[in-house]
């Protein structure tokens, strides 16, 4: 019994803490509430040398930066966000290897 009960309060502290997705690119726009956790995915493949750099030129006094996680070469990157307050910011990501630029992604962020 108690051990059932453990994994069921494991389950909502897990549900609580997950991320949504934000998975439309610009003109979309990816809506979110106030204190709600989000990640961007980008597909990352480390054989390549290529990789994806956020640019910092999005309102930082609308979102908090957590940092990104590499996945796997199957899975891509994460970025992690909170959003903090209402307001709209447009997130820019940019593929890169050394100096060259391969892709160009804008993810628009509009918190409610």
């Amino acid at each position: 019994m108690r051990f059932s009960l453990f994994v069921i309060v494991c389950s909502f502290l897990v549900a609580g803490c997950s991320y949504q997705q934000a998975d439309k690119v610009a003109p979309l726009e990816n809506s979110f509430k106030e204190g709600e956790k989000f990640r961007v995915t980008l597909p990352e493949d480390h054989t390549t040398g290529y990789m994806w750099q956020i640019n910092h030129n999005y309102d930082e006094s609308i979102l908090d930066y957590y940092g990104s996680v590499f996945r796997g070469n199957e899975k891509g990157v994460d970025f992690n966000f909170t959003a903090l307050k209402k307001g709209k910011t447009t997130l820019n990501f940019t593929l890169i290897k050394y100096r060259d630029t391969s892709e160009v992604r804008q993810v628009i962020i509009d918190i409610k």
